[in-house]
């Protein structure tokens, strides 16, 4: 059987408003639909997959809630070398990619197989609110207690209560009631997550995991 022509695409992938810089090199064929990219992107993050994306190309939006994405492959956008256009992932915490076409090749036999090339700095939790949450959780493993300090509370509700003495007591019982619920919140996502170490990336670790769903899906 012939082989169909085409084309090995690398694509740096870097994530909007997260510092310091998280950043995958991502290696395949143009032959990949939109959502199996998506699911590659997750493989290689170590996310779970299924929470929704968006990509936007040449001024139009295809996401996974739309009908005429399902068919869409990366090939159909004629994509050409340095070319930029915006992946988002997960419709609830918006993690924001731009993606851009580092190199595009001729493919020959085995350059079908996706495989992540490079990158830089770790994935944030999946489901941290995205990257205000992430920056939220990185302040308060840094910070701990003295993050949200009691008498610095109390001192700047007296001021603001000061400057608005209209407003009921309950108003500033409500604010020092989101910033604990708050504060309780960042060390329950901490717990969960383990120690952050954003500028940790392990090549090995993100093909390994990339290797697992490849067991399951073929990608061609």
């Amino acid at each position: 059987m012939a082989t169909i022509p085409f084309k090995r695409l690398i694509l740096r992938a870097v994530l909007h408003d997260v510092y310091p810089m998280v950043i995958r090199l991502v290696a395949g064929s143009d032959s990949l639909g939109l959502n199996e990219f998506d699911e590659i992107i997750h493989a290689v993050l170590g996310w779970e997959s299924g929470t929704g994306y968006a990509f936007r190309i040449h001024g139009q939006e295809f996401n996974s809630f739309q009908r005429k994405t399902r068919s869409k492959k990366l090939r159909d956008f004629r994509l050409h070398r340095q070319e930029k256009f915006l992946y988002t992932l997960g419709a609830m915490d918006q993690w924001e990619w731009e993606l851009r076409v580092v190199d595009l090749q001729d493919g020959a036999e085995g350059d079908e197989t996706p495989v992540c090339v490079g990158g830089r700095g770790a994935a944030p939790p999946q489901c941290c609110g995205g990257p205000t949450g992430y920056r939220l959780m990185l302040k308060r493993q840094e910070m701990g207690q003295h993050m949200f300090p009691p008498a610095q509370v109390e001192s700047s509700i007296g001021v603001l209560a000061a400057a608005c003495p209209d407003q009921p007591p309950s108003t500033w019982e409500l604010l020092r009631s989101v910033l604990k619920d708050g504060a309780e919140s960042l060390d329950r996502r901490l717990e969960q997550s383990g120690r952050l170490e954003p500028e940790r990336f392990s090549l090995r670790e993100a093909n390994e995991r990339l290797a697992k769903l490849l067991q399951l899906r073929r990608f061609a």
